[in-house]
């Protein structure tokens, strides 16, 4: 199903760019305003300069950071500070990580070409709803620089053997790039030009779906941008299929690594609905058995308890935390499995009736706001973060009134979703850790032909 292909990766030139680590960044959408101000002091040729760069006093149509964008990357290339490999490649990627709870954990990734087909071909399975705003900034940004400056993170179910064969044989030696990230991640990469291997690996995903994990905006805007070019492109129609912008970069994960983790993205509200916490707690006690579990104030071991209840929670069962302040918190399981199939999501299949985070809004966010008369949420009623100590923070002292927990979505229920042609909602997984930007980009020129 999916085509792959290898390319001639941009990547940093090491011999001007002697620590790596200093001009990596994560993806756009997980950084700060502070961590994008500490990026732009960490080094001036970081790459968040390119996809993310800070806008400036006096900004209008024709100067502005996507522009500023466009320019540095096309000065960082004239000055080789940004320099192009000599062959087409494919990119072995490893991170070496701690997982929740201290464990060492190590997820490899294949860095590759995908050509971009429609949602619906049932090659490339999206999971998440999109929004305009964040695919129109994409879109000037990918306007102005013609390039992928960060891989989109897709999933391809089981594992292939072909893949497995490359990292044994490549993790034994030194590699290429190596390097520690601000959160203690370890990053290595090897570049693979073997034209047989690669052949190999390309037959073996002849037959397999993506799923992706993250990069749904860039995703989409890629297809855009792809129809742009197409339009503007006067050369021969057959060799429109063959350009470069007939393709993202991906790095593709098998849905069985160890080092695959999803951590679950907790919710908070100014206020819980309706008229105080007796009258909440006695309202949900008619769907979900209630307990109330003597919490530490300290948040860190307050997080620790709620965490481990939900993840004690026996498979099929629906189990969330609940905390308002002060020295308890509550655990909140849904006392008959029947109350999903009458009550949540009428007309959706069980693969998405059954999530975790469906059950949490339309159960205990959304049912008792419609008890209440009101429809929806505003605005600046929820905020989202997958940090449980932060979260019990924000209550105590950020001004929010109530925080509740989830267990992490499972790999096999974003599989089963998207395989269903489904959108989970907002904010329903936090695949953890996040790619790297700046290890390797794929510049888009209409001159080349991708050797597919």
């Amino acid at each position: 199903m999916a085509v792959i292909a290898p390319f001639r990766g941009l990547r940093y030139n090491p011999e001007l760019v002697k620590d790596l680590s200093l001009v990596v960044a994560p993806p756009y959408d997980v950084i700060s305003p502070e961590s994008q101000q500490a990026f732009h002091a960490l080094h001036r040729q970081n790459v968040i300069r390119l996809i993310l760069g800070e806008v400036c006093e006096g900004d209008d149509t024709e100067r502005n950071r996507y522009r500023r964008a466009g320019d540095y990357f096309r000065r960082w290339q004239a000055e080789k500070v940004l320099v192009r490999d000599p062959a087409p490649a494919i990119y072995l990627y490893q991170q070496i990580f701690q997982a929740p709870g201290g464990r060492e954990l190590a997820r490899r990734g294949l860095i590759a070409l995908v050509r971009l087909e429609e949602f619906g071909g049932r090659t490339v399975f999206p999971h998440e709803r999109t929004m305009a705003a964040a695919k129109e900034d994409r879109l000037r940004l990918m306007q102005s620089c013609h390039a992928n400056l960060s891989p989109i993170f897709g999933i391809y179910p089981g594992s292939l053997l072909e893949v497995d064969r490359l990292f044994i044989s490549e993790e034994e030696r030194e590699a290429p790039i190596d390097l520690r990230d601000r959160d203690g991640i370890r990053h290595r990469v090897w570049t693979l030009e073997d034209g047989a291997k690669i052949n190999a690996v390309r037959d073996a995903f002849e037959s397999t779906p993506i799923f992706i994990a993250d990069g749904h905006h860039r995703y989409e805007t890629a297809l855009a941008f792809r129809d742009l070019m197409r339009a503007k492109d006067r050369g021969d129609p057959s060799a429109k299929e063959t350009r470069p912008y007939n393709y993202i970069m991906m790095t593709l994960v098998s849905a069985g690594d160890p080092g695959l983790i999803i951590l679950p993205i907790h919710r908070l509200l100014r206020q819980l609905p309706g008229a105080g916490l007796d009258a909440y707690v006695s309202q949900v006690s008619q769907q979900f058995r209630v307990e109330r579990v003597p919490l530490p104030i300290d948040p860190e071991a307050g997080a620790s308890v709620i965490l481990g209840r939900l993840q004690a929670t026996r498979s099929g069962r629906h189990r969330f935390g609940l905390y308002v302040g002060g020295e308890s918190a509550y655990v909140l399981t849904l006392a008959d499995e029947r109350i999903v199939e009458a009550e949540v999501a009428e007309g959706n299949p069980a693969a998405y009736k059954r999530l975790d985070v469906t059950i949490l809004h339309a159960l205990l966010i959304d049912g008792p706001l419609r008890r209440q008369g009101q429809a929806i949420l505003p605005d600046d009623a929820l905020v989202y973060t997958h940090d449980a100590v932060e979260a019990i923070r924000m209550v105590q002292h950020g001004g929010w009134g109530a925080a509740f927990f989830l267990n992490p979505t499972k790999i096999a229920e974003v599989q089963a979703v998207a395989g269903a042609g489904l959108r989970m909602p907002p904010k329903s997984t936090f695949f953890y850790p996040k790619l790297l930007t700046g290890l390797v980009i794929h510049p888009i020129l209409l001159d080349e032909v991708v050797e597919a």
